[in-house]
């Protein structure tokens, strides 16, 4: 039973420790309609640490997607879901000048959205970041929820449209052709989503091994103290 009330105490203080410390978390989205599947493409981030009552996303291109950015490369569209009882919509969605958000949309084989955020071609962004604003009572996971309807590719939390980049899915051209080498299927865009959370920093795991030996420590002492 002692055991039992020490995991549990445990567990809640990492909780607390969690909450009181992480005003943001993190996902990847590592699904695509048109390139391979279980590669970390994007990571989406939300966080509540500026202003009172502002909840902020990052979404932000890595490295195998940087890997094959051209001159006009970046996000082109993102989309996100609210949970049910939040009175958050698209109106409420602070974007950089050239973008527009709208409720509900389509993002290709990924589903329906609650909200989608456009931009111009000449408008692409990486990172892309907004704010949302005047929301009561909202939180940073008062946006983490599944998308609905037909998704061929799965259901997903966020979805982002990406372009600009090269991308050759398919055979090359022979080399002494008039392509010059050039891809038969080439691909400069394409959608990505995903549900995978990034995993917690390492000092968040070292605080959980100092509350643990500490619970130790004291559950030993407690016995120690019994026996004599």
């Amino acid at each position: 039973m002692l055991k039992s009330k020490i995991a549990a105490g445990l567990i809640l203080s990492l909780s607390f420790a969690s909450a009181s410390q992480a005003a943001s978390i993190s996902y990847f989205l590592d699904q695509s309609n048109k390139l391979a599947d279980g590669i970390n493409y994007l990571k989406v981030t939300i966080d509540d640490e500026g202003a009172a009552g502002v909840i902020n996303f990052t979404v932000e291109a890595l490295q195998p997607l940087l890997d094959m950015a051209g001159p006009n490369f970046g996000i082109q569209k993102f989309a996100f879901n609210v949970l049910g009882g939040v009175a958050a919509e698209a109106g409420d969605v602070d974007l950089t000048a050239g973008w527009r958000a709208r409720n509900g949309g389509r993002m290709d084989g990924f589903g329906l959205f609650d909200v989608t955020l456009k931009g111009q071609g000449n408008k692409r962004q990486d990172p892309l970041t907004f704010s949302i604003t005047g929301v009561d009572l909202d939180t940073i996971q008062s946006y983490v929820d599944l998308s609905s309807g037909r998704s061929p590719q799965g259901f997903s939390l966020f979805s982002a449209h990406v372009a600009g980049f090269e991308f050759c899915a398919g055979d090359s051209y022979p080399a002494d052709s008039k392509s010059h080498g050039g891809c038969k299927d080439r691909v400069s865009s394409a959608y990505f989503g995903g549900t995978q959370v990034v995993p917690a920093p390492p000092a968040l795991w070292l605080l959980g091994t100092a509350i643990g030996g500490l619970a130790v420590r004291r559950f030993r002492s407690g016995r120690t103290t019994r026996a004599a």
